[in-house]
């Protein structure tokens, strides 16, 4: 049996209660709410813009250049915003869930067990 001092088992206990702490804290800022609003002109990060409208309770998203649908059925589900990337060039098809933060947005895009995320910022 190993016996600890009372130092040590303070010193564990208090980092502890850090990493609780900053868990719940990073849990309280990244949380998403239905209240989001996406709506505006996003760049990505290949250049295009990205012009996001809201319809009802779904968000949809054109390239601006192309006039194309690079987004659509963005909407708030289980806590959480989900919908489908398109990809220009081909018509290719991901899901992805959608963290707004501040000035940016992340789309995390998935397709199998591989995932990418995507940020696009605010114009």
């Amino acid at each position: 049996m190993i016996v600890y001092g009372n130092e040590t088992v303070r010193s564990i206990f208090k980092n502890a209660l850090v990493i609780i702490f900053l868990f719940l804290s990073v849990s309280i800022v990244s949380a998403q709410s239905a209240e989001d609003d996406f709506s505006g002109n996003w760049k990505t990060e290949q250049g295009p813009l990205v012009q996001i409208t809201k319809s009802g309770d779904t968000f949809k998203g054109v390239n601006v250049e192309h006039d194309k649908l690079v987004l659509e059925n963005l909407m708030f589900e289980d806590g959480e915003w989900t919908g489908t990337l398109i990809k220009p060039k081909d018509g290719s098809r991901y899901n992805c869930t959608a963290v707004l933060t501040g000035n940016k947005l992340n789309l995390k895009v998935k397709k199998g067990l591989l995932s990418k995320t995507i940020t696009w910022t605010k114009q």
